[in-house]
């Protein structure tokens, strides 16, 4: 049975010799019963601030990106990303093939490239629209051209004027090959020149992200990071730390009654204890790399349904 927050708990009040909870009295506990569901709480975050490539700390992100913006936010719960794991996924209907990003210098993209910030317009729809109307209703259509075409998810959009600051009229639904589609209210809507399948992500000075050249239309990228923890609340929840690591929580948990209560001696033994259990879990969960020796023999080979050289990829 997996460990709950309460059974956690419940393990350290053993150890103190006290009342232990049930699920019923769990959100009225008192006294020293508070202080070890908060121990079982602190004893977690130290064992995931510990290491950072704890393997239930890791997580795969899927983001649908939107033509013509160019930076994006990383998940809240981000600890730290693996920009080398940015990817492209494949998508037959787009057109384009799955491939590793490379990774640009922010200060590279500065001095190089901004410049492709400054060829975009965009705004938000403000209600919904079907995939016949012919007036779309935005934000704000200023700095857009008197007449061109639009970009909104996947499909352009054409129009002959701007009827008034905040509509184009006079629209072609699916120009230029794309398909005609329900545009729901808040979407972005976009007008550039460039644009394309993203190359390269940057890391911004911001801890977010940026793409070059930016997406032109709604590709699906995928990147591997590594997660904060996030405290136990209700009796039933989980933590992500395997459950045959359970000894170690409680450990920890103890330790830090021990602490809150003044009591030295305790609080030294059980901490004792507590940063051995995290040194073991480091050996047997963490990847050491350098360990890892790649046995891969270059050769030319067959790919699909093409003939491909693999020494280049």
């Amino acid at each position: 049975m997996a460990e709950t927050y309460l059974t956690l708990t419940n393990k350290v009040i053993a150890r103190l010799n006290e009342v232990a909870l049930t699920s019923t009295t769990f959100s009225s506990a008192r006294g020293i019963q508070v202080q070890c569901q908060n121990a079982v709480n602190e004893s977690i975050r130290f064992i995931k601030q510990r290491e950072v490539n704890y393997p239930f700390n890791h997580a795969t992100e899927t983001k649908t990106l939107t033509a013509g913006v160019v930076r994006y936010s990383l998940p809240t719960s981000t600890k730290t990303v693996d920009y080398n794991t940015f990817r492209i996924v494949k998508d037959s209907d787009l057109g384009n093939g799955g491939y590793k990003l490379g990774i640009l210098d922010y200060n590279d993209y500065i001095n190089r490239v901004i410049n492709q910030e400054d060829e975009i317009n965009t705004t938000t729809t403000t209600t919904t629209h079907t995939d016949s109307v012919t007036t779309i209703t935005v934000t704000s259509t200023t700095g857009f051209d008197s007449a061109g075409t639009i970009v909104i998810g996947n499909e352009n959009i054409t129009y002959t004027a701007i009827g008034s600051s905040t509509t184009f009229t006079g629209c072609t639904r699916g120009a230029g090959g794309t398909t005609a589609a329900t545009i729901a209210s808040g979407v972005t809507v976009a007008q550039f020149d460039n644009g394309g399948v993203p190359e390269f992500v940057v890391r911004t000075p911001d801890n977010n992200y940026l793409l070059y050249p930016f997406p032109n239309k709604s590709f699906i990228i995928k990147f591997d990071y590594y997660t904060f923890p996030t405290d136990l609340s209700a009796h039933g929840d989980t933590t992500s730390i395997p459950d045959r690591f359970a000894p170690v929580i409680v450990d920890g948990a103890t330790a830090f009654v021990y602490q809150y209560r003044g009591e030295t001696q305790q609080y030294q033994l059980n901490m004792q204890r507590f940063e051995q259990g995290i040194k073991n879990m480091q050996t047997l969960l963490v990847n050491k790399f350098l360990y890892l020796r790649s046995t891969f023999i270059p050769r030319t080979g067959v790919y699909n349904s093409g003939s491909v050289d693999i020494r280049a990829l």
